[in-house]
């Protein structure tokens, strides 16, 4: 099943963001210019989202180190994610408050949930499972 989510943050409305994994949510701007991408992410800490994020298929490589490229990175200084990879985190902005049981709230959107959304604090309230056709 596939779940997008909105929300509206410093007074820009997003729409069609695409959720990695739905929960406790984080948004993630990768870019942070014109043309960003902006993702939503589960996990329990700023920490942890960029972990999620770096080991996500689709969209890892927006922080992945090319192995090309890892002559570039001091590798006592950079980042590293959850699985070994150098991460380059320079064009990666996370909203959310770590002290908070919900950091960002947002609407999720998908088939199986009604039309205008839900709040994300309440997916929980769904059976998605029954709704994956």
């Amino acid at each position: 099943m596939t779940i997008v989510a909105s929300l509206v943050i410093q007074g820009q409305k997003l729409e069609n963001i695409a959720v990695l994994n739905p929960g406790k949510t984080w948004l993630l701007e990768i870019g942070g210019g014109y043309d960003s991408l902006y993702l939503i992410v589960e996990a329990r800490s700023m920490e942890s989202a960029i972990g999620e994020l770096a080991e996500d298929q689709r969209h890892g490589h927006h922080i992945v180190v090319e192995e090309k490229h890892l002559k570039d990175y001091d590798p006592d200084t950079c980042h590293y994610g959850p699985s070994g990879q150098v991460l380059d985190l320079d064009h990666l902005l996370i909203y959310g408050d770590d002290n908070s049981q919900t950091p960002i709230v947002c609407r999720y959107h998908g088939h199986g949930l009604p039309v205008e959304g839900i709040d994300s604090r309440r997916l929980a309230d769904f059976d998605l499972q029954d709704s994956a056709t």
